[in-house]
Order: C-alpha cells, then structure tokens, then sequence
C-alpha cells in the first residue's frame, strides 16, 4: 500500500540514530529511544528472578534492553546500569602484581565492589523524603560512608578505591606503571591477610546493612562494558578478572539476595556478556546456567520469514514512530525503501551483508541518510534503491561491519595483531569463495609471512583449522553445505548457530568456504593483483586486502597479550 508522500516526514527531518544505547541515557535522547524500542518477550525476561545473564552478539541490543529498564520502570523493577572501564581492570592486575592477592582473590574484591554498587543504587532509586524521616536507609548509608570518601559518587571506581583503600598507598603514574611505597614493598606478606580481613568485614558490613531494608519495588543492577578488553591488560589476566566478576555475580545472587527475607522488593545483579565470552570463562557448571539463567538475544532470520521477524519490525520503527503512531513499522519501512516496487530488495540485501543486529540496520540507516542528505536530496522522503549500494555507501557499511569484527576479535587480540590477521586474505588472491585446500594452501603461505613479524596471538597460526575457526568465530568467513540430493543450498555463519544449546559452533571445511560479502569490499576482495617478491627473500605480499587507514595503527611494543 501505497502512502502520499505529504504524509512523511523528509530524510533531513529525521533523527539520525545513535550506534551506543548509552547515548539514549539523556534526559533529552530519552523520549526517541522509548519510541524506538521495541519490546520483546526477552525484556520481562531479563526481569525473572532467576535471571543472572542477559547474553547476545555484539550489536545484539544488550546494552539498550538495560538502557530502557533503567529510563523505564516495569512491572514494579527499579534498574541501574553500570559499566566497567579500563581502569578497574589495571587496578586488579596491579594489586595482583604487587603480591597482595591471588586470582582466587578476585571474586572478594567484585563482591565487595558489587555490594556496594547495589548500596548505592538502593539509596538513589528508593530513597525518599519520607525514608529519610524515618531513617530507613541510615544502615546503608552509614556503611557506604564508612568506606568511602566520596559516597556521592555512583561510579565503580569509587567503589574500587573505598574497599581496597585500608592500609595502602599506591599511586599509579600517567603511564598507568605503579609507584609503590617502601612501607608496602617491606610489609608485602602482612599486607595480604590485612587486605582479605578488610575485604570480609567490608562485606559482610554491607550484607548486614542491605538485609536490613524492607523495599517496595524489585532492584536490578546491570554490569555492562566486560565484552571489550582494553588493550593494554593482558589477555590472561584479563579473563581471570572477568571470571572472578561472573562467579562474584552469581555467589551474591544465588547466596545473598535470594535468601533475603521480609523483603516484598527482591534485589539481583545481571552480567551482560557475549556468548564467545561467557564461553572463554569456563565457569564451573555453565551448561546449566545458560540454559536456567540466561537470556540470550537472537534476532537472525531468513528471506522466506524477515516480515514476521522482530528485526524487521525493529527496523521499520525507527521510521513509523517519527511519523505518527497510525503508521506500521512495516508500512513505513516499504515506504521509505520503496519495497512495494523491489519485492523487498533492500531489506533480502542486507539480511546477507550483515550480521543481522539492531546496531547494523540503524548503521545502514545512518549512512545512506547521510549520503542522501549530503547528495542534495534531503527534503526527498524515500531511497531510491538504485542509491543504496552505491560504492561510496557500500564502502562505508563495509568499513563499519570490518571495524565490528575488529572490536569483537579486541577480546583475544590487540588491533596490531588483527591488523596482520588481516593480511592472510592477500594470499586468497582476490577469490571471495574458496575450498578448504585452497584455504590451506594460503595458510602456509601466510604462516611463512607471519613467522618473521611480532604476533602475541600466535595461538591462531598454530594451523589452518585454528586461522579458519578463528575468522568463523568473528563472522568473517562462513561454510556453504549442500542438500544430499544437491539440491538447495545452505549457508551457515557463525552469529546464525550460536544459540544457548551451542554457544560455540564449529566450522566445517567439507564444504565451501565464503568471506562474508558485507566485508569483503574493505578487504578488496574481488581483485587481484600481481605477487611482488620481498626483498628480505620471504615471500611477497599480493598487494590485496589493503587495511583502510582508519583501523591502521602503528605499532607498540608495550602491548601484552
């Protein structure tokens, strides 16, 4: 059905969309992001009791589903989020290395850390001018106080420094190397048992003080920002400081808050992590608790089912809702991309060039308005299909869907490092379908390449089965099997098998293998250049694949894997 053009807002008079949820959080961005959510079964969902994990691909809407339950109360649910930084992490590692704390360490401090976090937001979502009459939240308070210098502030930080802060002193420098005091290098040995006795009384202080509050409402906490890790923490170290947060999180749900009696608002804290994640931790008994504890955020769907699917209504919202409530997400959608006159073109487009998440659609969103808006056509209220997969737009979304791998593979690598990942796809010479032989083949070439260069990741060129299950896992490369009587083909990509029941697929080489078609134009794939040989007698880049500069960086010599 076709709707008069007066009746749509123009291209320039829409709002652009944001990429973060977080930037949702402003009192003024709030009312749009209400408008453009959509509400799924998950969200009440993530508000069960027994709900300790919201999990999804990166892109997948974890952060805006904690987003809106914070800007929103729902079925009596106050919720807060609250996202980890760079800087906690550095702190555990240094207390680690200064040799007050083990890693069996770790899951105190995050208790310690996360009770107070849940203090604090006890204080601000429920407090009121009559608890404060009354006394109420005096207990909580008073322990926050106690520990803290500055029980003002909401951030972890705060609450980092106020439960590791007895009986220590050291400063870190802008290079963020420690500078440690004599007093603590001499009294090393005694500082760890203070540390731990510090760490319990802290605890069980809070404990005792939250126990105490009888709540109204229910209270959720949402711990996000632990999908990325920071460049300068090493990899190891890193995952056990994670897995000291996830154990924390569920030994305070399942030992602390679910004992909590003569309490009608019960109190939980929710880890928001991706599955490859949840998968590295190796917690004890994850199988049951993806399956008992865990939400997860699956929005993939295919050509035949896409106008049933929750992502093509998602998408459809951002248009119908900034243009009246009486206009359809589906409606609108077909609108503005002309899909009543392509039979869906654009929309069966980029179901096969991305990863198929809320983040890519409103990215393609972005950039083609922008494009348009800049072409000289803003006041137009439609986008000609002819426009949409212009080089220049293709160029684009394909830079933005590299970079998404990029941050996603940030977990196990420095960006130095799969910067030269990058490169094997040189030694494919331009072909974008390729068997596992021929897979192999670039693989030993590559190996030879990659021997002479600094990798802290080598794990991945350990052979071809590990590069090719690695480029599976990010989403780069994916497998093609045929029906037994060879018929209908299938395609299978990684962020399509995840599921709870299988949060780490495995590739097969047994049939064909593709690079993802939404990529490949950041990897030039498709051309095909000369080999030149290198000087140094290696073998010779193919002179493909180039890296955009905007994902080259130069190379640091401080970076630890």
């Amino acid at each position: 059905m076709k709707h008069m053009s007066a009746t749509w807002k123009s291209i320039k008079e829409l709002q652009e969309p944001f990429n973060d949820a977080f930037n949702y959080r402003s009192r003024i961005e709030k009312e749009l992001f209400n408008k453009l959510f959509l509400k799924t079964e998950e969200l009440e969902k993530c508000l069960a009791p027994a709900t300790y994990f919201l999990m999804g691909e990166k892109g997948s809407g974890k952060t805006a589903y904690a987003v809106y339950l914070e800007n929103n109360k729902i079925n009596n649910n106050l919720c807060q989020v609250t996202t980890m930084t760079e800087t906690q992490y550095k702190r555990f590692i240094e207390l680690k290395r200064q040799g007050k704390l083990s890693y069996s360490d770790y899951a105190n401090i995050w208790r310690s850390m996360l009770l107070f976090l849940v203090g604090r937001m006890l204080v601000d979502k429920s407090k009121t001018l009559l608890s404060t009459i009354t006394g109420k939240f005096k207990p909580i308070e008073k322990e926050i106080k106690k520990w803290s210098q500055n029980a003002l502030n909401p951030e972890v930080e705060s609450a980092f420094e106020a439960i590791t802060s007895a009986n220590f002193s050291a400063v870190v420098s802008a290079k963020d190397t420690a500078q440690v005091g004599g007093d603590i290098k001499s009294q090393e040995k005694e500082k760890i048992p203070q540390l731990r006795h510090h760490l319990l009384e802290t605890e069980n202080s809070l404990k005792e003080a939250i126990n105490s509050l009888t709540l109204k409402d229910a209270h959720v906490l949402f711990i996000d920002g632990i999908d990325y890790r920071p460049e300068g923490v090493p990899y190891h170290e890193y995952l056990e400081c994670v897995k000291g947060l996830a154990e924390a999180v569920w030994q305070l749900n399942t030992d602390f808050f679910n004992t909590i009696r003569d309490s009608r608002g019960r109190i939980k804290v929710v880890l928001l992590v991706r599955p490859d994640v949840f998968h590295s931790l190796n917690l004890y008994n994850s199988n049951s608790r993806l399956q008992d504890n865990t939400v997860y955020l699956n929005w993939s769907t295919n050509e035949k089912e896409y106008k049933g699917a929750n992502l093509y209504e998602l998408s459809g919202r951002y248009f119908s809702m900034q243009n009246g409530n009486q206009i359809s997400p589906k409606s609108a959608w077909e609108h503005y991309y002309q899909e009543d006159e392509t039979d869906g073109a654009t929309f069966k487009k980029l179901l096969k060039l991305t990863f198929q998440k809320p983040r890519d659609i409103l990215t393609f969103i972005k950039i083609s308005r922008d494009l348009r808006i800049k072409s000289g056509h803003g006041d137009s209220t439609c986008f000609p299909y002819e426009s949409l997969f212009s080089p220049m737009l293709t160029r684009r979304f394909s830079d933005y869907l590299l970079g998404e791998t990029r941050n996603y593979a940030a977990f196990y690598m420095t960006q130095t490092d799969f910067q030269h990942y990058l490169k094997f796809f040189q030694y494919l010479n331009g072909q974008s379908r390729f068997t596992y032989r021929e897979f192999d083949v670039a693989f030993k070439k590559f190996s030879q390449w990659a021997a002479g260069e600094t990798i802290k990741a080598r794990e991945f060129l350990r052979d071809a089965e590990s590069l090719l299950q690695f480029f599976y896992d990010v989403n780069i490369i994916g497998y093609s099997e045929k029906t037994e009587n060879g018929g209908e083909v299938y395609h299978h990509w990684s962020y399509r098998e995840r599921s709870l029941n299988d949060i780490a697929p495995k590739v097969k080489s047994n049939g064909g293998l593709v690079i993802n078609p939404g990529i490949a134009k950041s990897l030039d794939i498709g051309k095909s250049f000369k080999s030149e040989p290198a000087q140094d007698g290696r073998p010779g880049a193919a002179r493909m694949a180039r890296v955009p500069k905007k994902f080259s960086k130069k190379r640091t010599t401080n970076q630890n894997r």
